[in-house]
């Protein structure tokens, strides 16, 4: 398999935030708008295009291709941004001529060429939070995009960073699928609804004809990424709240006291059921 390692702006500004770092790169420095703000967003096609910085990679016979080749396919491209893992590509295809984007997008005035294509499913975007790993050893000097293969040291670190983060990743995945079926089923719901009424336990509204009562959630108070894979559905882990109290409840210091929501919202503290 090749790499390419490219050097990008802050992909943060990729999700409506502010730059959350110096500009790295010289258009960025300048004030230009990055070329690469749409690396990872779906086009009209299906695919994802990538910018590589300065038309970078386009060398296709140093990632294993002939003299001639238009494309390659089966290529690692990595970004970073000051020395950060923000996003990688798995079995990409580059271009060797820069391609327009699809849907003619453009950064500022000028149009978006792409060297890359890749399927939505490879592209991964590292969330804001988890941008902490700094390439090793972090390659110098002010380069748009490195070339690399196993044999590289970069590629050796990025790979062994790759289990970790991918590891994350599925049990993240696990989680969520948990909490769809458990937290949020159906059988939860009748579970709790059945055990406690249509009623919110924190703010006491209820509602019995079946629209009204849709504003009814089922509330865990044990945050379910805790041991969610050896969880069993108990009654009393659960709780019934509306929407907007379910939704105060996630910001308080502690999942599990519906008493304490009472207080800060300087509501009558009811005794449990």
């Amino acid at each position: 398999m090749s790499y390419l390692l490219a050097r990008v702006e802050s992909f943060g500004r990729f999700e409506g935030e502010a730059l959350s770092a110096e500009p790295v790169m010289g258009y960025g420095k300048s004030g230009e708008v990055p070329h690469e703000m749409h690396n990872f967003s779906v086009a009209s096609d299906g695919f994802i295009y990538g910018y590589l910085p300065k038309e970078g990679g386009g060398d296709l016979s140093r990632l294993g291709g002939s003299k001639g080749d238009e494309e390659i396919s089966n290529v690692t491209v990595i970004f970073i941004s000051s020395g950060f893992v923000c996003g990688y590509y798995r079995n990409a295809t580059v271009f060797s001529i820069p391609v327009r984007h699809p849907d003619k997008l453009k950064a500022g005035n000028s149009d978006i060429y792409c060297r890359i294509r890749v399927d939505p499913r490879d592209a991964f975007l590292v969330p804001v939070e988890k941008r902490v790993d700094e390439i090793q050893p972090r390659p110098k000097g002010q380069f748009p995009v490195l070339y690399g293969d196993e044999s590289s040291n970069w590629v050796a670190w990025f790979e062994k960073w790759l289990r970790g983060f991918e590891d994350v990743i599925e049990s993240e995945k696990k989680r969520r699928k948990w909490a769809k079926a458990v937290e949020r089923g159906s059988k939860a719901r009748k579970l709790a609804l059945n055990q406690y009424g249509a009623k919110c336990e924190c703010c006491q509204i209820s509602h019995q004809d079946s629209v009204r009562s849709a504003v009814f959630e089922v509330h865990h108070k044990v945050p379910y990424a805790e041991n969610f894979e050896m969880r069993h559905l108990d009654v009393s882990d659960l709780a019934v709240l509306c929407a907007n109290c379910h939704r105060m409840i996630h910001k308080m210091p502690d999942l599990a006291d519906i008493r304490a929501l009472q207080r800060y919202l300087e509501l009558p503290v009811m005794k449990s059921l």
